[in-house]
């Protein structure tokens, strides 16, 4: 069988495809000159959509009552941890218990114990420590669950959901089920995390013509890098839409990202990268596994196997094969699947992982967050183009509801974790002590009370003199009426 000539578009050439070819080898070119027109197209660099700079002022009321909903639902289901505060993981450690008692300079935020900087979580830390300790876990905790509420709604005003009802369970999806645990919410030590996805949710908002504002983006950009080592995630990201789009505000934007970026990187410490770990047969099977049963599937579809990853990528096909020609949907797209690659190497291409030897939800985290963030995409996208019935469209976002409902009754602790409840004695005891005013007697006392997790951080700060010679008090030799049980013998 023989197929007339095919001309190639104008934009790759003007040579003619043999007549005289079989079936097989015309489908295999014109496969190859849809895939050459394809990569063009993508490569090609192209503005946001027109009308993305009106989004905010389209959907303030959307925006609104779908940040009101997501507030009330997060508080129906934690708010006994957010009236708790306590002082997990590094909360205590490298926060509460380094910065109590001594008055650091401001020069001690870039204090890095782990090999990186994280100024952010120490500039509030070194507030607090200004402040009554009797509320400074409450400042934490204020910090946390401010920092959650941003992270959980940033991606809403990026402009990339367009469809109303998705945009009004836009917070939920992403806030009670991408965000993988209550600690995002309620600890200093995880905003390290939050950090790098409102980073890179900025990358995605909608170009701003305003020189004040983008002077101030690239201020909170500066901050945010600095403030984590996942921030280096953003890197091929920026250098990904840098190539994908040309909107002068946006070029400047992706650039500055990229330069604070790679200052970073050269400033963490050159113990924890390995690079190596690539040739681990065991480490890169361990990574596969994590991307599939943990990030695409969420935690909820069980082991992989076969069928699950064959059926995975039907699906994915067939989402890009029905949008195609929506080159704006596959950039974002690529953008995405870029995130959510490179969010597992901080963990899989460090000493980190060596040390650890498991995944915790906090190294899934981004991954996860932006693979939701996809499906939210996709769907919109979708809606767009088939232009359903209201009802259908209203249908599709109660079956995202129905799925954070799932997931948040698999994954309990997304939502909640045991309390603390000896904090408030606690941190009380430290007030009387200090009303002792035991420094001027060159006198001291430990404070201390057991950590929930992990229990080798203990919350324990030393109140008094400070001197190598002080003497150091027992709880008999203490006048207080109550919290003698927190001081070390």
């Amino acid at each position: 069988m023989q197929l007339a000539a095919l001309t190639l578009p104008d934009t790759l050439s003007r040579k003619m495809v043999p007549a005289k070819c079989s079936l097989t080898q015309n489908y295999q070119i014109l496969s190859q000159i849809n895939m050459q027109a394809l990569l063009h197209k993508i490569i090609k660099r192209t503005t946001f959509p027109p009308n993305s700079g009106r989004f905010l002022v389209e959907n303030r009321n959307t925006l609104i009552l779908s940040l009101t909903i997501f507030i009330l639902a997060f508080l129906f289901r934690s708010w006994q941890n957010i009236l708790n505060p306590g002082l997990y993981w590094e909360d205590a450690g490298h926060y509460f218990n380094i910065y109590y008692g001594i008055d650091r300079d401001l020069s001690f935020i870039l204090q890095n114990p782990n090999g990186y900087y994280n100024i952010l979580n120490n500039f509030v830390a070194w507030l607090a420590q200004h402040l009554d300790v009797r509320i400074q876990p409450t400042i934490y905790l204020a910090f946390a669950l401010t920092m959650g509420v941003i992270t959980a709604t940033s991606f809403s005003f990026s402009g990339l959901i367009q469809n109303r009802f998705l945009l009004l369970v836009t917070p939920l999806v992403l806030g009670l089920s991408g965000m993988n645990h209550i600690f995002y919410f309620n600890t200093l030590t995880f905003q390290m995390y939050n950090v790098v996805v409102v980073l890179l949710c900025l990358l995605f908002l909608p170009p701003t013509r305003s020189p004040f504002v983008l002077f101030v983006l690239c201020v909170v950009i500066t901050v945010l890098v600095w403030s984590g080592p996942y921030s280096v995630v953003a890197l091929p990201v920026a250098l990904a839409l840098l190539v994908f789009f040309h909107n002068r505000e946006k070029t400047i934007l992706f650039v500055y990202v990229i330069i604070n970026l790679l200052i970073y990187t050269f400033s963490v410490k050159a113990g924890t990268i390995m690079l190596s770990n690539i040739a681990n047969k065991d480490i890169r099977n361990v990574a596969v596994h994590t991307l599939f049963e943990r990030v695409f599937f969420l935690d909820l579809l069980g082991a992989m196997s076969s069928i699950k990853v064959g059926l995975f990528f039907l699906f994915i096909v067939s989402i890009f094969y029905y949008l195609r020609k929506n080159v704006f949907f596959i950039k974002i797209s690529l953008a995405f699947f870029i995130i959510i690659l490179a969010a597992l190497a901080p963990l899989f291409l460090s000493i980190k992982y060596l040390l650890y030897q498991q995944v915790f939800t906090c190294h899934i985290y981004v991954s996860q967050f932006f693979w939701l963030c996809f499906i939210l995409f996709s769907a919109d996208q979708l809606i767009k183009k088939a232009q359903p019935k209201p009802a259908i469209q209203v249908f599709i976002a109660v079956m995202f509801c129905c799925l954070v409902l799932f997931d948040n009754i698999r994954h309990q602790e997304k939502g909640r974790i045991d309390l603390m409840p000896t904090i408030p004695d606690f941190v009380k005891t430290i007030y009387l002590v200090e009303q002792l005013e035991l420094a001027k007697k060159n006198q001291y006392v430990l404070v201390k009370t057991d950590n929930l997790i992990p229990g080798y951080m203990p919350p324990m700060v030393r109140v008094g003199s400070w001197q190598d010679n002080a003497q150091r008090l027992s709880p008999k030799e203490i006048p207080i009426a109550s919290g003698k049980q927190f001081i070390i013998e």
